[in-house]
């Protein structure tokens, strides 16, 4: 990714600063959330189900039209009615956007299932990837799979496209243009110093500010110095209208005041205030979490107030990919850490500091792997869903198992660290994802059958039914590289049906 010089005025880094003044202010002492142990799944060694749960479906994308030969599904909209991610077409790698519910009510059975992202390709331009999208902000949505002036819905892709061996930050399809053509793309280039190399991660909710119509784009660019996080608000445009990337050095504020030799920004709150990721240290890649409280008016620097996540004991790294903030204010982080047991999916929270008592600190937790006998497993998606019996929070990534070197997972429970009598360690359980889907009977009725290999799990999210949405890919019957989503997963039902080996 590259870097790039800004100037700001004073006027727009004091109305960024007055818009976040009402966010939590991370320089008060933190305030834990509350502790809801989850129910733990009863033995069931019954077959699956002859219906499956209502609702509960798996359902594959296909190829496009032409000679595309794989798929991959990256990222998801936090409204769970985008997807995105990238196909191979014959020698390159090309970025793609779907609008799931139309892909999965279609029913000529026609690919292609998504299309394309646009760009000018008589200029070397190649959209190699698209990792996250916005909400849809039109609905129902008039999709025409076949219009080549595509009404998106108010949906705003990002990821990176390339040119030669460098690569650009990019956005597709501004929501607030009505007459967006096709191709409508926007390209961070670098941080103004011609590196290059700019990868957007994520994008916040739609309208942050209701008067522009602006998101707040997260990702990674390049520097004299290495790789360095950046925010840049699409409203904050220079002369040609590009969106300006505002460096984020990432210092730890409040305890260990270590600063990150590099950086990469993974995931940004629905508001745009909070970012996490991970950055370079001398020992290896540390997770971090930062709030952007403004812009500096003499200096234009971003004004941050930062943690550096810990790694689970024992362990030497980490890193962040994932983030779900609650209704409360509460923050949740999703990624991965290094462990006496090998690398394993982790979730960061606040909780009581074990040796200072009334304390509340950042606090890790593994959550194992699909082996038990060592560890190699990442979280890439994180929600909270109040109320689920199997636990609020969900966590889906992807882990080595017994099989294969890497099977999607779903992990539901609670991070709570307190024994609670039988289960010591108790606050969750990981499954395999293709398990859940033959055990309810999804997989069977979805003609999944046992014929695919669910590799990774790349996304989640709530749907506006309250159930929650995974997309990813996996190796389909025909033995390609497919992507896939899974659609309507319960908060209930699931109870009864699953086990887990202890």
């Amino acid at each position: 990714m590259k870097a790039r010089n800004f100037i700001l005025i004073l006027a727009v880094a004091t109305c960024a600063v007055m818009f976040l003044a009402d966010a939590p202010g991370w320089a008060d002492k933190p305030v834990k959330p509350p502790k809801v142990k989850p129910i733990k799944p009863p033995p069931d060694e019954e077959e699956p189900p002859d219906n499956p749960v209502d609702g509960f479906w798996f359902w594959r994308w296909g190829h496009m039209d032409g000679p595309h030969d794989s798929a991959k599904a990256l990222g998801i909209s936090r409204d769970g009615r985008v997807a995105v991610g990238s196909t191979v077409v014959v020698d390159f790698v090309r970025a793609w956007r779907s609008d799931i519910d139309w892909a999965i009510a279609t029913d000529d059975g026609i690919p292609p299932l998504y299309n394309e992202l646009q760009v000018q390709e008589s200029l070397g331009l190649v959209a190699e990837a698209a990792y996250a999208a916005s909400n849809m902000t039109v609905d129902p949505c008039p999709y025409d799979k076949l219009a080549e002036n595509l009404d998106w819905c108010g949906s705003l892709p990002v990821g990176t496209l390339t040119t030669g061996t460098v690569s650009y930050g990019a956005q597709w399809l501004w929501a607030y243009v009505a007459d967006a053509t096709d191709p409508n793309y926007v390209a961070i280039p670098d941080f103004g110093g011609g590196l290059s190399d700019m990868v957007i991660n994520d994008v916040s909710a739609d309208d942050i500010s209701t008067d522009t119509g602006s998101y707040i784009l997260v990702g990674t660019g390049n520097t004299k110095t290495g790789m360095q996080a950046f925010r840049a608000d699409t409203a904050v445009v220079d002369e040609d209208l590009v969106p300006v990337p505002v460096q984020l050095t990432i210092t730890d504020t409040f305890y260990t005041e270590q600063t990150l030799q590099t950086s990469s920004a993974q995931a940004v709150s629905a508001d745009g205030t909070i970012i996490a990721g991970f950055g370079g240290t001398k020992r290896g890649n540390k997770a971090f979490v930062t709030t952007f409280l403004g812009i500096d008016g003499t200096t234009g620097e971003a004004l941050l107030e930062s943690y550096v996540l810990p790694a689970i004991d024992g362990g030497q790294w980490s890193e962040a990919y994932a983030m779900t903030v609650t209704d409360e204010g509460f923050v949740y982080i999703a990624g991965r850490s290094d462990s006496p047991k090998g690398p394993q999916a982790c979730i960061w929270f606040l909780g009581d500091d074990p040796e200072a008592p009334g304390d509340v600190i950042w606090l890790v937790k593994g959550l194992g792997g699909l082996s038990k006998k060592k560890y190699d497993s990442v979280a890439t998606g994180i929600v909270y869903r109040p109320g689920a019996a199997d636990g609020d929070l969900m966590v889906v990534g992807f882990s080595k198992s017994i099989l294969y070197p890497s099977e999607a997972f779903v992990w539901s429970g609670n991070p709570v660290l307190e024994p609670d009598g039988e289960n010591d360690e108790f606050i969750g359980y990981m499954y395999d994802l293709e398990y859940i889907l033959i055990k309810t009977g999804v997989g069977e009725a979805s003609l999944m059958g046992s014929s695919w290999i669910l590799n990774e799990a790349t996304g989640v999210a709530l749907y506006e039914d309250g159930t929650a949405r995974i997309v990813g890919w996996g190796i389909n019957p025909e033995g390609g590289v497919e992507a896939w989503v899974v659609t309507g997963y319960p908060e209930d039902e699931l109870t009864t049906i699953l086990t887990h080996d202890e």
